[in-house]
């Protein structure tokens, strides 16, 4: 949401935001819109993007940051049940649940969880822009910058006016449901226990990799590294 009112801001564009693509009245769209969206890659979306013009911009934040966030919100927010068309089920195992329970870890491992943290990587190789969470927080400016030189669109406005706008402090007033929490990044080092977090790692390795929070060398590559380190005995 923070990232759709920086855009909406920076190119003087209305802004929507569904649950899922046929929720939109896409033929009564505007020319100049943004639209925030959850959804699984598919054949049929694409080519709705496609034929009206969209450029996909996928942001991604840390996975265990994302569960802890599911954790906070889901407590406030009851519409949690439709992501994803409710698939695998909801939210509602962890209302009361803390970051160290076993309903919490039970939640976080589960097909619900994969299902949801499963729709940035799907997305990541065909976005025409791709964003972190983190990145943006550490230097809004040029990270929006970087969208609308990637973009190739001239900014509405200055970024200065941009960044006065649209700040955590206004959102998080607007916000009935207490989508501003915290804002920051790495909080899931504050509030996970290692073993919890080793766990939560296995389950979602895949995601880590593919958005570049936990690599592994390919396998010739490792090979190489250790034949350059490796020191022959006499």
């Amino acid at each position: 949401m923070w990232t759709r009112r920086l855009l909406r801001s920076l190119f003087d564009l209305e802004e929507r935001s569904v649950h899922d693509a046929a929720d939109l009245d896409w033929e009564a769209l505007p020319d100049r819109v943004v639209v925030q969206l959850h959804a699984d890659r598919t054949p049929e979306l694409e080519a709705l993007l496609e034929r009206h013009g969209f450029r996909v911009v996928v942001l991604a934040r840390h996975p265990l940051d994302v569960l802890i966030s599911i954790l906070h919100f889901a407590r406030h927010e009851p519409q949690t049940a439709n992501w994803l068309g409710g698939a695998h089920g909801d939210e509602s195992k962890i209302l009361d649940a803390t970051p160290t329970s076993r309903a919490f870890l039970r939640y976080a491992t589960s097909h619900r969880a994969k299902a949801l943290l499963g729709i940035t990587p799907q997305w990541w190789d065909r976005a025409d822009v791709r964003l972190r969470y983190e990145d943006l927080l550490a230097d809004t400016r040029h990270e929006l910058e970087l969208i609308a030189e990637a973009l190739d669109e001239r900014p509405a406005k200055p970024y200065d006016d941009v960044l006065a706008e649209v700040n955590f402090g206004s959102l998080q007033s607007e916000a009935q449901n207490v989508h501003f929490w915290r804002g920051n990044a790495g909080g899931w080092q504050e509030l996970l226990t290692i073993p919890i977090a080793r766990k939560l790692v296995d389950a979602h390795a895949d995601v880590l990799v593919k958005l570049g929070y936990l690599s592994f060398p390919d396998e010739p590559t490792a090979r190489e590294r250790w034949s350059k380190l490796l020191i022959q005995p006499r």
